[in-house]
């Protein structure tokens, strides 16, 4: 232990010689190197940047209100790329009240033992200043729940007198629906996707390669019914 505590002090001295050296030898080196330690330091030691608040409920082993703090923190890095899995630091929770509300300040303010852990704080609402803009969104379990019906549906392939195949036709029922507004409609050479008003979802393989630009699509109001007429690439490509 000795023998480690003198290998470490003789690392440090050698350091401060070198800075000493680098100040005499080179000042604007010197000074920037200061700057860069000065800069990097403040970045570790900032706290987390509050960027959203989720409010739920725990339902087991007794039913109260989970409020999920999310922050930035310039210690967590970036994931390497889109398909490599977002690092996360999770801090302690909190036992509070049901009538609770959270706030930016106070987040930002707030501090914990573990300076490893993010700052989490709820505060009752006879503490939270009127001024103070709330960062929950309550969403309502009944929004959570919404499952898409998978509608009914015809698709055919249209063939011409000689029997070679020119389009592919999908005709789709829609009940309740009045308006093409509420349908979202996706196209690829190989498939596609219908949402409509979050009540029906309908996801297709094609059986054959569609030519999406000249793709169209029309609804029949009185029916309830949305046709989707997709003429085949190589169709296109022949009559070219």
């Amino acid at each position: 232990m000795e023998s480690s505590s003198k290998g470490l002090l003789t690392q440090v001295t050698q350091f401060w010689n070198l800075l000493d050296d680098l100040a005499e030898s080179n000042p604007e080196s010197y000074q920037k190197f200061i700057q860069q330690q000065l800069k990097e330091g403040k970045e570790l030691c900032a706290t987390p940047e509050p960027q959203l608040c989720l409010q739920t409920r725990i339902l087991k082993p007794k039913e109260k209100l989970l409020f999920i703090n999310l922050c930035q923190w310039k210690r967590i890095p970036a994931p390497e790329s889109a398909t490599h899995p977002v690092p996360l630091s999770i801090g302690r929770p909190e036992d509070t009240s049901e009538t609770s509300e959270l706030t930016l300040e106070k987040i930002r303010s707030s501090t914990v033992s573990n300076s490893d852990q993010f700052p989490q704080r709820l505060l009752p609402k006879d503490q939270v200043s009127s001024k103070t803009a709330c960062l929950i969104e309550e969403i309502s379990s009944t929004e959570t729940e919404v499952e898409m019906k998978r509608p009914a549906y015809e698709l055919k392939l249209v063939a011409d007198q000689n029997e070679k195949p020119l389009k592919i036709e999908l005709k789709v029922e829609l009940p309740g629906i009045n308006s093409v507004s509420l349908c979202d409609l996706s196209v690829s050479e190989d498939d596609i996707l219908i949402e409509v008003s979050e009540k029906y979802r309908l996801y297709l393989n094609l059986p054959e390669s569609v030519d999406t630009e000249m793709t169209t699509a029309k609804f029949i109001k009185e029916k309830a019914t949305l046709i989707v007429t997709m003429p085949l690439v190589l169709a296109h490509f022949k009559n070219e």
